[in-house]
């Protein structure tokens, strides 16, 4: 007996992907413009740290586009192609996010050093400029976390964008206050220093990112919940003898799903069987949140029981 039984509880959030992807666009649109404005400001002002932030910025608006893309791609429905529809997307966006944060707090770390060690000179520079655009670059990045907060605790994707805005605004404030110190008492170094632990925070916050979206990538199982709890509500149910053959694993940060074969006791009728099975995925559903179910019956006493299959 093999007959597989599916349960299928999609949950699309067409009006979450709207609404973030309106705010996306709205800090996409605020990035641009306080790059601009440093970018000019840096110029003008002879200032290489607000140049960085600049680029910093720039780089930020480029993620945030990849951002803003795959939030719009996510919303599209499946089709016999593309089964899934595209619901990787942000995954991958928040795998290339993290990618480009960490090579940017990298070359952060590596610009500071060579102005700590001496190897690039500091040239005096308009510290009311570098002080104006910091302070403004702040206020604006600042803004943006506030419009994306609720959205970066549930999508890894905003997550990325959210931190991408959180290190600008940490290099901005880095910035004011190396600008501050420059303009009063000509503390070169602080800039720097400010840089590196920025970059270092920056590195770290990727990091995690960049192992959780790998995780969903390679198809890990989630990380929050256990195979052997799983098995053991399975086999509550005294139907079951064995539990085998299983696969958990993610398609996004939300959807979770659930494929196994189960073994049972008796050569039992096929209603027999569907109702079993639909009290199982309701438990799966209720406990540890599985939306996508598959679960594959067998009447075979003497099956491998193993509950991962590898190959011979």
């Amino acid at each position: 007996m093999s007959t597989a039984h599916h349960n299928h509880n999609h949950h699309h959030h067409h009006g979450h992907h709207s609404t973030s992807g309106k705010r996306l666009g709205f800090v996409i649109f605020l990035n641009i413009t306080i790059t601009v404005a440093q970018s000019v400001g840096g110029l003008f002002s002879g200032s290489l740290s607000l140049l960085s932030d600049a680029l910093h910025n720039a780089s930020d608006v480029l993620a945030m586009f990849i951002s803003y893309i795959a939030n719009r791609l996510v919303s599209r429905q499946a089709t016999p192609q593309k089964t899934f529809g595209y619901k990787r997307a942000e995954i991958l966006a928040a795998l290339i996010n993290a990618v480009m944060l960490i090579a940017i707090g990298f070359n952060l770390i590596y610009q500071a050093i060579l102005r700590l060690s001496g190897q690039r000179e500091i040239e005096a520079i308009d510290s009311g400029i570098v002080m104006g655009l910091a302070l403004l670059g702040v206020l604006v990045n600042g803004g943006s976390i506030l419009a994306l907060y609720r959205d970066s605790r549930h999508n890894l994707n905003m997550r990325s964008a959210y931190l991408h805005l959180a290190g600008d605004v940490l290099t901005s404030v880095a910035v004011f206050v190396g600008g501050l110190m420059m303009y009063f008492y000509q503390v070169y170094w602080l800039d720097s220093l400010l840089t590196i632990f920025i970059a270092i925070y920056l590195v770290y916050a990727s990091w995690q990112i960049l192992k959780s979206s790998l995780a969903i990538v390679m198809q890990f199982a989630p990380s929050h919940l256990d195979l052997g709890e799983i098995e053991a509500e399975i086999l509550l149910n005294p139907e079951i003898a064995n539990v085998h053959h299983v696969h958990l694993w993610q398609i996004s940060d939300r959807d979770i799903h659930f494929e196994g074969h189960l073994t049972f006791k008796e050569n039992i009728s096929l209603s027999k069987i569907s109702s079993t099975l639909g009290q199982i995925q309701q438990q799966l559903k209720n406990k540890f949140s599985i939306h996508h179910i598959t679960l594959q019956p067998e009447y075979e006493p003497n099956c491998d029981a193993n509950l991962i299959k590898n190959p011979d």
